[in-house]
């Protein structure tokens, strides 16, 4: 692999740095600490577990999908060469400068986190608002929003909030559930039934898809509201009701016909933990004695946005010599790691022998993103690939989820 070819589409850098870093910073805290590394310098260290998690895992892997996503919306070539690295040398220095965080003064933290949001929205509106696709500009401000947000937390780790620290991550949980709702709700059917016409079989009728879409995040930013203006019994209620609208709906897409493309079968799984997640947010507000909600929290954090990012972005690494995809097997098995790190994340409080299943939950992570590193390697090499999140599409057009993809 040349360092022209791995600058060639942003996919490659922006992907298999996110892996990376999920893999890195887990390794490094809990289970390097534990095993006698040095903390970061960043206290209380869970503040930067989870801040790298969603400000730096997280946006650099959705960043990544937004640029990736941008040639279909503006009808013009990727985004290559040094942009790509400005905007990796940018990403870099927040992750360096949070780990000394206690060493350096904050405005210098703010700012080196800040260029990476700033630099982000600017390219992302300044292409939409050329090409004069400008539905397309609330993923932009999504990430310009995003970066404010950081500062917010940040700012409020600094000056010893943990509480509020910990209350704002949960708000940004909320928006990153907003935006799996928005391109998941119509990308996993949509996918599902180019799938179900290559193989033959009946494409589900799922008109319903958009208004479910539109009503599922209304109610999820009337709940991100009401929990800013501290109306948490409504914000929870809220949670639990667009939990609920899309339980309803996911038997019409037929998950587990699935099981024979682990690549789909993987995108609904991970789909699934949204709802999921979202009812145990929302519920163990009214009962807190249930469950640890820090712990429940891990629905969220794991099962839907890192399972929902593992199976787009594993999409990349997944195309054939005949234009189909097919998952790799070292992507198939960094899937079920990451459902193993789930499944037994949730498990640790319910024993007691948690801390040991914590620590065996953060070795599922790390194998289970070097498994997809391994997978996306030969995404790394060659000619990028174009359209990269989709395969040969069926020549008869799928009308019922608007021609989309698998």
């Amino acid at each position: 692999m040349t360092s022209q070819s791995f600058w060639a589409a942003p996919y490659r850098p922006m992907f298999s740095g996110a892996a990376l870093w999920a893999l890195i910073c887990m390794g490094w805290w809990p289970l390097g600490v534990r095993l006698g590394l040095p903390a970061p310098a960043f206290e209380p260290s869970v503040l930067w577990h989870v801040h790298e998690l969603l400000f730096g895992f997280a946006a650099l892997a959705v960043g990544g999908y937004l640029l990736t996503a941008l040639p279909n919306w503006v009808a013009k070539p990727p985004e290559q060469g040094l942009i790509l690295k400005l905007l990796m040398g940018f990403w870099v220095l927040g992750r360096l400068t949070t780990a000394m965080a206690d060493r350096l003064p904050l405005s210098l933290i703010l700012i080196c986190n800040g260029l990476y949001f700033i630099a982000l929205f600017g390219l992302l509106i300044w292409r939409i608002a050329t090409a004069g696709a400008y539905v397309k500009a609330p993923f932009a401000f999504a990430m310009l929003a995003l970066g404010l947000v950081e500062a917010t937390y940040m700012t409020l780790a600094d000056s010893g909030d943990i509480a509020a620290s910990l209350s704002l991550a949960r708000a940004v949980l909320i928006g990153f559930a907003i935006l799996i709702a928005t391109i998941g709700v119509r990308a996993v059917p949509a996918f599902t039934n180019t799938w179900r016409q290559h193989q033959n079989l009946p494409v589900l009728d799922l008109p319903y898809n958009e208004g479910l879409r539109v009503i599922t995040i209304a109610t999820l930013c009337c709940s991100a509201i009401a929990l800013f203006l501290d109306a948490a019994d409504f914000a929870n209620v809220l949670l639990i009701l667009a939990a609920l609208s899309l339980l309803a709906a996911m038997p019409r897409w037929r998950s587990f016909g699935t099981w024979r493309n682990p690549l789909l079968f993987g995108l609904h799984a991970a789909f699934l933990w949204l709802p999921l997640g979202l009812l145990l947010m929302g519920s163990l507000w009214f009962y807190p004695a249930a469950y640890p909600m820090q712990d429940a929290l891990h629905a969220l954090t794991i099962g839907a946005i890192s399972g929902m990012i593992m199976a787009f972005t594993g999409r990349a690494a997944s195309h054939t010599s005949e234009g189909s995809l097919r998952a790799p097997r070292s992507l198939t098995c960094a899937m079920m790691l990451l459902w193993c790190a789930i499944a037994t994340r949730l498990t640790a409080p319910l024993t007691a022998h948690g801390e040991y299943l914590e620590n065996s939950a953060a070795l599922f992570w790390c194998i289970s993103w070097m498994c997809y590193l391994i997978a996306l390697r030969p995404a790394l090499l060659g000619p990028a690939v174009r359209p990269v999140l989709s395969g040969k599409s069926p020549k008869t057009r799928i009308t019922p989820t608007h021609g989309a993809r698998g």
